[in-house]
């Protein structure tokens, strides 16, 4: 039976932790059974060590006393059918874990389908981008120095323990981690203020930390295993990619700017205040709104589970030659035909390829729009037909 995000956080209720928690401060949960099976052990992190392409050098990384290992030491240059590639080397790698080195595993729910089901059920409940990074560390040996995350943090400790500390300054939404090696260690541990909460984390504990709180963590038994759960929402940033997509519709944001420099400061500064009058309409209609729903809705995972042999009986319709335009701006989509202007919302997108297209599916279309919810697909599907702008075929196939 999948996870949801009420078993995720058992025995604490959803509404209370998204009240007096989520954003606000971390949560300690003890397991509820400690003869609940790891969701992850030994062996199976051993297998997926196995899976040799997953493991480049932005999947795996080695950390020693706080630093980082080059790659260069434990990755291999392996030839392929598709070119030279960097690969983990097993052997490499057990010899820096021998010398105390821990392990970081990222990506890792797009190896293990269990870790899959739980990145998007977080991604879902948060209209997130979810990962699933995996944990191997040693007994008194410092991983990671202190930090706090670009995002939320879900750690799940599987196999043996481990000590955490979290402190009580935090960074305001932060979006990059600092750079400039000892220098910025030394700012972040300057920052991060006194120990305001300490946790020892046992198999089968959860561990909620807020995006910006500084903590760290060290294994307090002889090896320590455990899957940190990301989960990072869009900000306002999106808006700043967005905008430009909405504004080059509009012709005044294509005109030349009036040059400043030959003294007409006044005629540029007009312009701009304009330009910025259109920016606020811009951001505040219905069309951005619609653009940032379906860039959160395409955050969340939507990995499809085949059920072979069985195959779907595909539903083709090809394009006929009836005009008709697709309209973009701060009011929205629309899809402008002979005889009406049809508001396309979150589907904009959608619309626009089918219309590209001399003939689809519906399970084609589906496929490449999955986050668009199937409730939409239909209605843009029956939109088209109706409008008589593709009609049924049966493809010579």
């Amino acid at each position: 039976m999948p996870m949801d995000f009420a078993s995720f956080l058992a025995p604490v209720a959803v509404d209370d932790f998204l009240t007096s928690y989520f954003g606000k401060r971390p949560l300690h949960i003890p397991a509820s059974s400690p003869d609940h099976p790891p969701l992850i052990d030994w062996p199976a992190f051993n297998a997926l060590l196995g899976i040799a392409p997953h493991w480049s050098p932005g999947n795996l990384q080695l950390i020693l006393n706080s630093r980082p290992v080059t790659p260069d030491f434990y990755m291999d240059e392996v030839d392929t059918l598709d070119g030279v590639e960097q690969r983990a080397d097993p052997a490499k790698i057990e010899l820096f874990l021998a010398m105390g080195a821990s392990l970081v595993g990222n990506y890792a729910e797009q190896i293990s389908p269990r870790l899959a089901e739980i990145t998007d059920m977080l991604g879902a409940q948060f209209a997130a981008r979810a990962n699933a990074n995996i944990y191997c560390s040693f007994e008194g040996i410092q991983g990671f120095a202190t930090h706090c995350d670009l995002h939320e943090v879900f750690a799940v400790q599987c196999y043996g323990e481990k000590r955490w500390r979290l402190y009580r300054n935090r960074a305001e939404n932060p979006t990059m981690q600092p750079s400039g090696g000892e220098e910025a260690q030394r700012i972040i541990d300057q920052a991060r203020g006194a120990v305001a909460m300490e946790v020892t984390m046992r198999p089968g504990d959860l561990l909620y930390i807020p995006r910006g709180v500084y903590h760290d963590a060290i294994a307090s038994s002889d090896q320590s295993l455990h899957v940190t759960f990301s989960a990072l929402p869009h900000t306002g940033q999106i808006v700043l990619k967005l905008i430009e997509e909405l504004a080059i519709a509009d012709p005044e944001f294509r005109a030349y700017l009036a040059d400043g420099r030959s003294g007409d400061a006044v005629a540029l500064g007009e312009q701009l205040k304009a330009l910025g009058a259109r920016l606020a309409a811009i951001v505040g209609g219905d069309g951005m709104r619609d653009s940032v729903v379906d860039s959160q809705r395409a955050l969340v995972g939507h990995r499809k589970r085949l059920s072979l042999p069985a195959r779907p009986r595909l539903e083709y319709v090809a394009r006929t030659e009836r005009p008709a335009e697709i309209q973009a701006g701060p009011a929205g989509g629309f899809l402008v035909t002979q005889h009406a202007r049809h508001p396309l919302g979150t589907a904009l997108a959608a619309a626009e390829w089918a219309l590209s297209r001399p003939a689809f599916s519906t399970q084609e279309l589906a496929a490449r729009y999955p986050h668009v919810p199937k409730t939409e697909q239909l209605a843009l599907v029956d939109l088209l037909l109706r409008e008589r702008l593709v009609a049924h075929y049966t493809p010579a196939l």
